[in-house]
């Protein structure tokens, strides 16, 4: 059996003027839509194949491999 799953990567970034780095990190977090530049998702599917569960094979396998 196959699951399907749905992967999204999500970029943002923002542009700010400030003194230093924690400056601009607290005023981008204390009111970041006023800051943000650009935003992108993207979505892609992805199919894993599902794990077996236990069973007497994967037991036996676990015994001789150690």
């Amino acid at each position: 059996m196959v699951s399907h799953l749905k992967y999204f990567k999500i970029i943002k970034s923002w542009s700010i003027k400030a003194e230093s780095e924690e400056e601009a990190i607290k005023q981008v977090a204390a009111d970041p839509a006023q800051y943000l530049e650009s935003e992108t998702v993207t979505r892609t599917d992805y199919k894993r194949p599902q794990q077996k569960t236990g069973g007497w094979a994967n037991g036996f396998k676990s015994q001789l491999l150690g």
